[in-house]
């Protein structure tokens, strides 16, 4: 990595904190380049924003530093406008946003996975549409949280063609369509079964996180695919 690549990312991220609407108490910039692997997007940027104690995050990964800073330049840019809209009127439905490119994972053997980061969240009760939100101002794919209106952990999440969906389903539930792009119901279920089975179950599907329970509980996990190839572990805090 050049040492220009970080004067030309905190160009980009300071001249977007100018252009903002609200006091930015904090801006981190991250750059790095993944050693060691064959994937075709090696470069990762990442930034992230408080503004007034609202967390508002991007990343991007590309062939090269200057590409994955251009990306990330273009998606907090996105990031900030939808959060100012919602700012000011929560019912104007926000502007698409394109699908992103998948980023890819590094070529790990099975055997060496592990879950290498396991973080345990305070889950406040949250409506769906609250839930997205937060996915998207976070810039994640999916997004853990206890659903205030069926008292149950859910996940929301963009699919393949950048739709919202959210697991489980709920029988007659009305899901919000007008205040942004439609939240959809999802076939996929709340697995019961162990961590090492839910191992298992993400090598051997196409999705990129498994929602799942220990057996005997009721609360929701996520494990998700890490860039470096290893495992990522969502839990609620107990």
């Amino acid at each position: 990595m050049e040492f220009g690549d970080r004067d030309y990312a905190t160009g980009k991220v300071r001249a977007l904190c100018e252009l903002g609407h609200e006091p930015v108490l904090s801006a981190v910039v991250k750059l790095r380049l993944r050693d060691g692997t064959t994937d075709s997007l090696p470069a990762i940027a990442e930034a992230t924003l408080d503004l007034n104690g609202v967390a508002v995050r991007a990343h991007a990964s590309a062939d090269t530093m200057p590409e994955a800073i251009d990306q990330l330049d273009q998606r907090l840019s996105r990031r900030l406008r939808r959060h100012r809209k919602r700012l000011q009127d929560r019912r104007h439905e926000p502007e698409p946003e394109p699908a992103r490119a998948h980023p890819g994972y590094a070529d790990l053997p099975a055997d060496d996975r592990k879950v290498v980061r396991h973080k345990s969240l305070a889950m406040r009760p949250m409506s769906v549409e609250e839930a997205a939100d937060e996915m998207d101002l976070l810039d994640h794919g999916f997004y853990l949280f206890l659903d205030a209106d069926h008292g149950i952990d859910r996940v929301v999440y963009r699919n393949g063609d950048s739709e919202f969906r959210v697991v489980p389903r709920v029988d007659g539930e009305a899901l919000p369509g007008r205040t942004r792009p439609p939240i959809h119901p999802a076939p996929l279920v709340l697995n019961h079964l162990p961590l090492n089975e839910a191992e298992v179950l993400l090598d051997e599907g196409d999705e990129p996180f498994v929602f799942f329970a220990e057996p005997d509980t009721s609360r929701g996990q996520v494990l998700y695919r890490r860039f470096d190839g290893h495992y990522g572990l969502i839990t609620p805090a107990v």
